[in-house]
């Protein structure tokens, strides 16, 4: 089974066969002060199988350490994410994977590659491409485009519209019309004021290769 279940925000559950793929699971209802317009579908309590826990930076947005501690000490999940948020969380350094751009590595059957974000607000931020069950899927975490993003590539790509710290519609669909995913998901919008958009303004005309899905909170996608 391969599939993504979109959970609020930046926040993605992701199957690939048996394993679990959690990416900057973040419950709060506020983030950086400003209240959710809709609530996180992630029940922290419900989640029994987790084998891999993604996290790009160190941003509240991003990283929720006691939510992440939960998770991570109920189903001993490996945390994977840069120093500066590795040092934010109270759970044993054996589940702590420290990485950095350009890291290349297998885990649990995934493979894993650590690819540049550029974020100024965080100490250091990155994106994740992760390979498995014959599929390839990029997440960017909080970014805006730059030089050789085009060059990645993968069968979907989840990347942020919100504007303000990362990539609006308009500059996600340019670099996705480059990348040519076979899916393209967005993230981190209309999740309180500052950050709503117009989802269509993204994932209209793709190009004949990229179909844009804009999940719902809590909706899952097969691929």
């Amino acid at each position: 089974m391969r599939s993504i279940v979109y959970l609020g925000h930046n926040c993605f559950l992701v199957r690939l066969g048996q394993i679990v793929l959690l990416f900057n699971p973040v419950v709060s209802d506020f983030i950086g002060g400003n209240r959710r317009l809709e609530k996180s579908a992630l029940q922290v309590h419900s989640i029994r199988e987790c084998d891999l826990i993604f996290v790009s930076n160190e941003e509240e947005d991003n990283c929720e350490p006691q939510t992440i501690k939960e998770i991570s000490e109920r189903c001993y999940s490996y945390v994977i994410a840069p120093r500066p948020a590795l040092s934010k969380l109270d759970i044993s350094d054996r589940f702590k994977v420290d990485v950095k751009v350009g890291d290349k590595f297998s885990l649990k059957g995934i493979d894993i590659e650590v690819v540049k974000a550029v974020h100024p607000q965080s100490q250091y931020s990155v994106g994740f491409m992760v390979r498995g069950e014959g599929i390839g899927i990029y997440y960017a975490g909080d970014t805006y485009s730059f030089t050789d993003m085009g060059r990645l590539r993968c069968d979907v790509a989840i990347v942020p519209i919100g504007g303000g710290a990362t990539m609006d519609p308009f500059a996600a669909n340019s670099i996705i019309k480059e990348i040519r995913p076979k899916v393209a998901i967005p993230m981190r919008y209309n999740t309180y004021e500052k950050i709503k958009q117009d989802v269509l303004e993204f994932t209209s005309d793709l190009g004949g290769l990229t179909k844009g899905v804009a999940l719902r909170i809590g909706q899952e996608l097969r691929l």
